[in-house]
């Protein structure tokens, strides 16, 4: 897709790979972004003070975009296109500083260094990577799935990141076993390197299977500890790289991600039009324009509670339609009147267009609490549900329901879900900011309190 400077404001907010060209095509910088319309926008917005940054900008006649499904795909594209391209101001930019590198050691027991150049023929490395930020980022998140340790290798004894979970087993205690215990140990942690390689070099689907795999075998041996800790590794590198493409893929078909967005589009229409006549109707006529909302509840106890609202249109988040919600009725744990407040309030704005589709993270019980809010209001919006177990897509169809489970490989099934943790995301970050805003108040009001002398200021309000 290409855009010019002028015409920035038609420019996606999803995450994504940005070129800039000059007036002959020539590219003149990549970079990556988790918001392509805000991170684009900031060059335009006449508050640059750097001389390289303005430079850049007066050079640029067309801007193209790779969209992309994640942010961590961004950042393996975007190294990816300025190793190939070796645009000029990716090379100037940091003043002659070599760009980082991952480093992955040829030691007994592999380190996971960051390096600005390739300096051992012996180790391996990935990148070149523009932001040492992300690239700790993204160490940091496959650290808490595959622990490593970077301890110096003389040391015989545990590290401090054992005690934390991010380095288990620890070589510091591996080298001071011995026998068939120290093979056990040895042999888990080098698969830890091996499978973070895989993943770096974009082969995560070779992961997910190792993961399903071993989850699957500790079940069958009833050691469900065990399975439930290659479940959560498993869903932690689904939050990751969900849905994953490799860098090469978005290089021969730039527009994939549109592909990808409209594919599952038509799949869910196609699904669910025979229990929908709207719906049916769209399926036939294509599925432009498509408004799907997602809701979800966020709280603990009950307390600061919070509601969110996403938007897709056509497959893709519209930020600008998106909606936060403080819970005011309830202040106990009650998710379904709490479900019930949010669409309430949402259906009084009758200035906000109704979508398609309506679909809540939550079964046939939340699915009933919503419908009787629909009937008050009179709209007939098809209404629809992602039930926990077992990710089963719950139709709330006349006066029934039906249960439709989903394979895994399923492009409707991913879309449903993008929807759901995107709102579960919105909601999460609201209620931690509510939470926040009320702990800076409680703790002012301690202050405050102890300074007019009812307590010392060195005593209680310590707990700040």
């Amino acid at each position: 897709m290409r855009f010019t400077p002028e015409s920035i404001d038609k420019l996606p907010e999803s995450s994504g790979v940005y070129l800039f060209k000059d007036q002959d095509n020539l590219i003149l910088y990549v970079g990556k972004a988790k918001n392509l319309k805000r991170r684009v926008s900031s060059y335009f917005n006449g508050r640059i003070t750097d001389s390289k940054t303005d430079s850049l900008t007066r050079l640029i006649a067309t801007i193209s975009i790779i969209q992309v499904q994640s942010e961590f795909e961004a950042l393996l594209l975007e190294a990816k296109l300025i190793k190939k391209l070796k645009p000029k101001y990716n090379i100037a930019w940091k003043d002659d500083k070599h760009y980082i590198y991952i480093k992955i050691t040829a030691e007994k027991f592999p380190r996971i260094l960051l390096a600005r150049r390739y300096d051992d023929e012996k180790s391996l490395f990935f990148g070149p990577f523009p932001s040492a930020f992300a690239v700790r980022d993204i160490l940091s998140f496959l650290r808490r799935i595959f622990p490593y340790c970077n301890q110096k290798r003389n040391i015989k004894k545990p590290c401090f990141y054992t005690h934390i979970g991010l380095c288990n087993p620890c070589p510091g205690a591996i080298l001071v076993t011995k026998g068939k215990k120290y093979d056990e140990m040895r042999v888990e942690y080098l698969n830890n390197i091996r499978q973070i390689k895989l993943i770096l070099a974009g082969k995560s689907q070779k992961v997910k299977n190792y993961l399903l795999k071993i989850m699957k075998f500790y079940a069958k041996r009833n050691e469900f500890e065990k399975a439930a800790l290659y479940k959560s590794k498993l869903e932690n590198l689904l939050y990751l790289v969900n849905d994953y493409h490799p860098p090469q893929s978005y290089i021969e078909n730039p527009n994939l991600s549109q592909s990808l967005f409209q594919k599952e589009t038509s799949e869910l229409l196609l699904l669910l039009a025979p229990y929908f006549p709207k719906l049916e109707k769209r399926a036939h006529e294509g599925e432009s324009g498509l408004r799907i909302e997602c809701y979800d509840i966020s709280n603990i106890s009950g307390k600061q509670a919070a509601g969110s609202m996403v938007t897709f249109i056509n497959g893709k988040p519209d930020k600008k339609y998106y909606r936060h919600f403080r819970i005011r009725l309830k202040n106990t744990p009650d998710d379904f009147a709490m479900l019930q407040e949010v669409m309430r309030r949402r259906l009084s704005h009758p200035e906000w267009k109704l979508p398609d589709l309506f679909v809540i993270d939550g079964g046939k019980p939340q699915l009933l609490a919503l419908k009787k809010v629909l009937a008050n209001f009179g709209v007939d919006t098809p209404l629809i549900g992602l039930a926990k177990e077992y990710e089963t897509l719950v139709v709330c169809h006349d006066h029934s329901f039906t249960r439709i489970r989903l394979p895994r490989a399923s492009n409707t099934l991913h879309l449903v879900q993008r929807l759901r943790d995107e709102a579960h995301r919105f909601a999460h970050r609201y209620h931690e900011m509510l939470r926040l805003k009320n702990l800076y108040a409680v703790s002012a009001q301690e202050i405050s309190h102890c300074y007019r002398g009812h307590l010392s200021p060195y005593t209680n309000c310590l707990r700040i």
